[in-house]
C-alpha cells in the first residue's frame, strides 16, 4: 500500500520530498508567488505573497518563509539576482507553527562545498496538507 501522503497534489516542495536527507541544489530563478493558506484569526482561505525559489533540474519550487530568506541572504545578500547559480543545502526538520510541531524545510547557513553533489528530491512524493512557508509567525514580503 502507498504512503497516504503520496495521494495529495501540491505544487511546492515539502520536507517530505527530502526523504529525511540534506539536499544540495542550485538556484535557477526566484519569482514572487501567491501561496494558498488560511487566515489565523478567521480560518478563511487566503493567498500570501512569498518568494518562490526554483532549482536547476527540479520541477517544484520552494516557497520561502522569512527564516529561509534570511539564511540565503546571509550567504548571498538580499538581491535575488545575486542568488542565481548559487548553491544551497536544504534539510528537513520540524518547527512550531500554529501551536503544533510541523515538518518544514530549512536551509543550512553555510555555502556548500563545490564537491557537494547535487541532491535528489523525490518530487513524485506528495506532501501532507500544510502549506509551504506557513510556519512564519508574521507575514513578510521580500
Amino acid at each position: 500500500m502507498p504512503d497516504v501522503r503520496t495521494m495529495f497534489q501540491k505544487d511546492y516542495l515539502y520536507a517530505f520530498h527530502l526523504d529525511g536527507k540534506d539536499c544540495t541544489v542550485t538556484i535557477e530563478r526566484v519569482a514572487q508567488g501567491a501561496v494558498p493558506g488560511r487566515d489565523k484569526a478567521t480560518g478563511k482561505e487566503t493567498k500570501t505573497k512569498k518568494p518562490l525559489v526554483f532549482f536547476k533540474g527540479k520541477e517544484k519550487p520552494l516557497a520561502l518563509n522569512i527564516t529561509n530568506v534570511k539564511t540565503i541572504a546571509g550567504m548571498y545578500g538580499f538581491r535575488t539576482e545575486d542568488w542565481l547559480g548559487k548553491r544551497i543545502t536544504l534539510f528537513p526538520t520540524t518547527c512550531e507553527a500554529f501551536g503544533k510541531t510541523e515538518e518544514c524545510i530549512r536551509i543550512r547557513p553555510k555555502i556548500p562545498s563545490d564537491k557537494a553533489p547535487e541532491g535528489k528530491i523525490d518530487e513524485a512524493k506528495q506532501p501532507v496538507e500544510r502549506e509551504p512557508g506557513s510556519d512564519d509567525d508574521h507575514e513578510a514580503v521580500v
